[in-house]
């Protein structure tokens, strides 16, 4: 299944269009749109709205999530599709972007999407902010919802399973757009977006193929828990993992060493994780 999130709905109807997506009526809460493999759901404005309706959208139509302890990769990826503001005009109103950092500049915390498709698109970092940004407050691409959905997707995906994608709508002056303008910029891309989603659905079947078994998962459930490692730092060890395993290597017995580490601090837990990703390559 693809998940998509988009914070209005004159980004969403180009979407909702291209796919004949029809409307769930069964859903109140968020205005909800599907067909058989897809499922678009508007946020509203904001890192709050969109995090509630990533929530919303998976306790209803996910059948499975990364935190029921099998670490067992599903097929399903979640999109977020939307315009951002630019603090320059290195890249042109209409551009096509794809995220491969998220910062919340409420909190300072960074999100790392794994990029692994859309080569031909530029890779860049996008910081979200909870209020609208005027061009004295230039950071050089930014948003308003990427930050929530970044914070909630972690509870049900790895980071290989979603994707930012923003669509460059002005150079902080949003006040001189108007909607029909607006939805002409996801118009004009939307095939190149449908592009992306093949590809990152196409990696993501390749990915699968080489998940980690229970017995796997359990091992690194356990050198997490032994290591005191973040969930972002298991993430990383799972992706190293599998790339291992592509590889014909025998991951259980290079790393068979981690089960008897133990540290006193981060700093020594980021050694031994070094290390690990080091015996990986």
């Amino acid at each position: 299944m693809v998940f998509i999130v988009t914070a209005l709905m004159i980004e969403a109807a180009p979407i909702i269009e291209y796919y004949s997506l029809k409307k769930d009526m069964s859903v109140k809460a968020f205005q909800v749109y599907k067909n058989s493999d897809m499922v678009l759901i508007i946020s509203g404005v904001g890192k709050i709205k969109s995090a509630m309706a990533v929530v919303h959208l998976l306790s209803i139509y996910n059948k499975g999530s990364k935190m029921d302890g099998s670490d067992v990769y599903s097929n399903d990826i979640l999109v977020n599709i939307g315009l951002c503001g630019a603090g320059d005009s290195n890249y042109d109103i209409g551009r096509l972007l794809i995220i491969n950092k998220v910062t919340d500049m409420d909190t300072g915390r960074d999100y790392y999407p794994d990029v692994f498709c859309g080569k031909n698109l530029p890779s860049v970092s996008l910081c979200c902010y909870s209020r609208p940004i005027k061009s004295k407050d230039m950071k050089v691409f930014c948003d308003m919802e990427s930050a929530g959905i970044m914070e909630a997707t972690k509870k049900f995906f790895y980071a290989h399973q979603v994707l930012i994608l923003k669509v460059i709508s002005d150079y902080l002056a949003p006040e001189k757009l108007d909607k029909k303008f607006l939805k002409s910029l996801i118009e004009n891309n939307i095939t190149l977006i449908d592009n992306t989603l093949r590809e990152v659905k196409y990696l993501n079947e390749k990915f699968k193929k080489f998940s980690l078994n229970e017995e796997e998962s359990k091992f690194v459930e356990k050198i997490v828990k032994n290591l005191k490692f973040t969930d972002m730092m298991k993430q990383i060890i799972v992706k190293d993992i599998v790339n291992a395993k592509k590889k014909g290597t025998d991951v259980l017995n290079v790393l068979g060493f981690s089960l008897e580490s133990k540290v006193n601090s981060k700093l020594e837990g980021k050694k031994i994780f070094e290390h690990i990703r080091q015996k990986l390559k």
